[in-house]
């Protein structure tokens, strides 16, 4: 139900709206996005100071106090079916396409923050279903050119409409990499030449309209082919890089660019391998202003294997994005990408506030991750200190007794302080092999040991051991990032030296 303006003092009609429809309700404003103007109402109370809080709001950022109510999906999942139509200048038809469906819930204050497509929520049938309603939607309305119809899905696949944006959205393109035959083959859609194609008159590209799914003819001439959509291949997801702080409540971050380095367009090898797409609106040096929205670009990753595979890709990805200058939520989307929650499908827009109830205090790690930390740190540490002929440098705070006399089998034992000097205490006893490869067996030690030094005893038992296995690093002092292979797999790591 839309709601007239403020002015006209109709917060009764609100209440009776709210009724009629069922609590829980959702307020907002008819002419925005973004969460502006967004209230949700529980009761009577609620709503008359949803209604008054909310039109102040929509007016101050759209310029339009008109609200909208609406019921109010708890716990649901953010689905949006994105569309490409257009006139066919040979028949005159309205050709419409309709793409596997993106989910878009992990959601910070109702702003998008990782998107991904195909939704891991969705049944076939419920996604056939929605895609049946979205076409009649654009016959309806004659639409022309890209847009999206947003929906809410409940738990038991019950789906809600929203909207339709009339417009190319910042997620498209992880609807373009799995499109059609997928990135890796060529044969996908650009949404982009896909809409100009269509505003220019010449309607929808054939070769995209020969991307249609005719895997379910019979059903397909049963429904009049309304349940036909673009095939996909593949698994694709995005994260949106925002220049703000997780650590102080993602407060806004400005300031100028120091560093920047975009990750590499493929991540991984062989068949574990994933492109990655980079959106961004800013160069080294550029300067994040206060004034305009905090987004600094897109991080896509593709695998034309699995959603799982895809993920792993992102993380990669993300771990090799060197930002420096301002603060970035990319720590926090890291995190967010190894919830178990998360790589399950579990992907609620109640998310974050399920799993950040007190806010984001950093990523958490195992004891085995830890340990092979204190390993990576100990080999970096061993590499600076040949470059210098002498000690390694200060790097997590590690110490003891380094030889290097050329012997083809180094061993030796230091001790690792992860966190500074005020930090986990951890003693590596490792041994480098002549092919460069490295064994240690790494144990946490008490913090009342008395001493850093490799040879002291701790006044109180170790902690049990872990065995690690570091094949190859890739890593010369004045680089940003590490490249390692470890317990079979292949990490990279941003080594940020004393600066």
């Amino acid at each position: 139900a839309l709601l007239p303006p403020l002015s006209t003092s109709l917060s009764p009609d609100a209440v009776e709206i709210a009724q009629e429809i069922g609590y829980p309700v959702m307020i907002k404003a008819s002419s925005g996005g973004g969460g502006k103007g967004m209230r949700i109402c529980y009761d009577d109370a609620q709503v008359k100071e949803g209604y008054r809080l909310g039109s102040a709001e929509a007016k101050s950022f759209f310029g339009d106090d008109c609200l909208l109510v609406e019921k109010y999906v708890e716990d649901p999942h953010h689905i949006e079916i994105q569309v490409l139509s257009g006139r066919n200048p040979a028949t005159g038809e309205l050709d419409i396409l309709c793409f596997a469906e993106r989910e878009c819930s992990i959601q910070r204050r109702n702003q998008k923050v990782i998107e991904e497509s195909p939704s891991p929520h969705l049944l076939p049938s419920t996604r056939r279903e929605m895609i049946r309603q979205v076409k009649s939607l654009v016959r309806n309305v004659d639409y022309e050119s890209a847009g999206t119809v947003e929906f809410l899905v409940d738990k038991h696949q019950n789906f809600y409409f929203l909207e339709m944006n009339t417009r190319l959205q910042v997620e498209h393109p992880v609807t373009e990499l799995i499109s059609g035959d997928g990135y890796d083959s060529g044969n996908y859609v650009d949404l982009v030449h896909g809409m100009l194609e269509v505003a220019a008159g010449r309607g929808i590209p054939q070769k995209y309209l020969d991307l249609v799914d005719r895997s379910n003819a019979e059903g397909e001439a049963e429904d009049g082919g309304e349940g036909a959509n673009v095939r996909y291949t593949g698994h694709a997801i995005e994260a949106r890089i925002y220049a703000e702080d997780p650590f102080r409540g993602f407060l806004p971050s400005t300031g100028p660019l120091v560093k920047y380095v975009e990750p590499p367009p493929v991540v991984g090898e062989g068949e574990d391998s994933c492109h990655i797409r980079i959106d961004a609106g800013v160069v080294p040096g550029y300067n994040v202003s206060p004034f305009y929205d905090p987004i600094l670009s897109k991080v896509i990753s593709y695998s034309a294997r699995s959603r799982g595979h895809a993920i792993r890709g992102l993380g990669s990805a993300l771990d090799q994005y060197l930002l420096k200058g301002v603060q970035h939520n990319v720590p926090f989307v890291r995190d967010v990408l190894r919830n178990r929650d998360f790589v399950k499908g579990y992907t609620p827009t109640s998310f974050i506030g399920e799993h950040y109830p007190d806010g984001f205090s950093g990523g958490r790690l195992s004891k085995k991750e830890t340990a092979e930390f204190a390993v990576i740190a100990r080999e970096i540490g061993r590499k600076r200190g040949l470059l210098m002929k002498g000690p390694p440098l200060a790097l997590a705070n590690a110490r003891g007794n380094y030889s290097h006399d050329g012997d083809e089998e180094e061993e030796e034992e230091v001790v690792v302080c992860m966190g500074g000097i005020f930090g986990d205490i951890y003693r590596v006893s490792s041994k480098t092999h002549d092919d460069g490869s490295v064994t240690a067996n790494v144990t946490k030690m008490p913090k009342n040991s008395g001493s850093l030094d490799a040879g002291s005893e701790p006044e109180e038992a170790e902690e049990e051991s872990h065995a690690i296995a570091l094949s190859s690093m890739d890593y010369e002092p004045a680089d940003n990032f590490a490249k390692v292979v470890i317990s079979g797999e292949i990490r990279a790591l941003q080594v940020h030296g004393e600066d």
